[in-house]
């Protein structure tokens, strides 16, 4: 039979290795442990006479119970929220609120992004949206209306 104090160094090592996590990110344990999922969302493109684009991105971040009593996540910059293809920060926020934000951020798109735009995309989690040039509205936002 086991001594019960033959697991403690096992169970001392998996606490000191979260610890250490923690200490290296800490958002790493307040992401792990929120309760929201944040859903990132392409509004719509306003295509500019040089061949650039704006595009217009919001997000929607869905809670368990009441909305009010969830404190905002903190996502920083990085494998979490990113843009690819490079540059992964195009401004997009790194602390989401609970609910749904509608044109949250703008990023600038050069002629030559728009022209390779392929699989041009937001990620925040595992979850991403596509860039589409092509969608000038929503049933939210008409970058058709807005001018530069």
């Amino acid at each position: 039979m086991r001594h019960p104090l033959s697991t403690m160094p096992l169970l001392l090592a998996l606490f000191a290795g979260t610890t250490a996590l923690a200490q290296e990110d800490p958002g790493a344990a307040e992401q792990a442990e929120h309760p929201c999922s944040v859903r990132p969302i392409f509004h719509c493109a306003t295509l500019l006479a040089d061949g650039s684009a704006i595009g217009h991105f919001g997000y929607s971040m869905q809670c368990p119970g009441d909305p009010e009593t969830v404190p905002d996540l903190s996502i920083p910059i990085g494998e979490d929220n990113y843009f690819s293809p490079d540059p992964e920060d195009r401004g997009q926020p790194i602390t989401f609120m609970p609910g749904r934000h509608i044109d949250e951020f703008e990023a600038e798109f050069t002629a030559e992004e728009r022209k390779k735009a392929g699989d041009l995309h937001w990620q925040v989690k595992k979850i991403s949206t596509r860039v589409d040039f092509s969608k000038a509205r929503d049933e939210e936002l008409d970058c058709t209306q807005l001018s530069y």
